[in-house]
């Protein structure tokens, strides 16, 4: 690992590309076998250019990043705005209550719930996903509290109130986005794992594609055909990025032979038949 002190320069591709080939020099270039980074226009461009310099370099994004955007392409449809809106808000006001959360906290053995809310981070957009799952399993506990009218939560209350119509369709509206989002998610926290490997990313990222696809056309979960070639649209663009024939990575073969060719897979394969 190395650093420099670039405060006063201009962070081009071929900036960053001078700065880790000094590295690379000093470790020897045949001993380098890829190149991994997140997309934003200079470390994408910077990693075309570093393939270049050593043919045998094999060009990756970063998968983790990679996924964490197209979780943020779903949670900002118009579909989930109000959904997303009321999450935010709701979490907001108990994080920063002392009443509220002491509530919090008072109801939960009641109700037998021993995990609160989890805040929303600002890049970081699997945790919307996460938020909304801690929101889920605490809705019997601010139902609870609205009930017991010690906090005021305003103009929120009207979605943890009983069985009205706003209360369903914020329940129903919550259900939605984590049906399309935690497998997003799962597939990010899997790979995530110092042990991950090319291949489990070929493994993970169609397993998700399918998991998506699953919780889109299901009936019961009523998504509009809108909002459901919205999210074909996504999955499609973003496939075509890593898989396809998309600009961020020249070696996206190195997934399917990853899984191909791991003994474990191959095992496993065997088993099922």
């Amino acid at each position: 690992m190395d650093v420099r002190e670039g405060t006063s320069e201009s962070h081009t591709a071929a900036w960053i590309k001078a700065f880790v080939l000094e590295m690379i020099d000093q470790i020897g270039r045949m001993r380098m076998g890829a190149i991994v980074s997140d997309s934003t226009g200079n470390t994408r461009l910077f990693r075309e250019l570093l393939a270049e310099e050593i043919p045998t370099l094999l060009n990756l994004p970063d998968i983790v990043h990679f996924i964490s955007n197209m979780i943020k392409d779903i949670v900002r449809l118009d579909y989930f705005n109000n959904t997303i809106s009321i999450l935010r808000s709701t979490i907001t006001k108990f994080h920063k209550s002392h009443i509220g959360e002491s509530e919090l906290a008072a109801v939960h053995p009641l109700l037998g719930i021993t995990k609160g809310l989890d805040a929303i981070g600002k890049t970081r957009f699997g945790t919307v996903i996460i938020a909304a799952w801690s929101l889920q399993r605490n809705l019997p506990c601010i139902r609870k509290i609205v009930e017991r009218a010690k906090f005021d939560m305003g103009k929120l209350a009207v979605h943890f109130r009983g069985q009205t119509r706003a209360s369903l369709e914020f329940e129903f509206g919550l259900a939605r986005l984590i049906d399309l989002g935690s497998p997003a998610l799962k597939a990010l926290t899997c790979l995530e794992a110092n042990e991950a490997t090319a291949g489990d990313v070929y493994l993970f990222w169609h397993a998700m594609l399918w998991a998506i696809k699953e919780a889109l056309v299901n009936p019961d979960a009523e998504f509009p055909e809108e909002v459901q070639e919205q999210v074909i649209g996504i999955l499609n663009a973003r496939h075509n990025q890593i898989f396809g024939n998309g600009n961020l990575s020249t070696a996206s073969n190195l997934y399917l032979s990853g899984a191909y060719l791991n003994p474990s897979a191959l095992q496993l394969t065997s088993t099922h038949r």
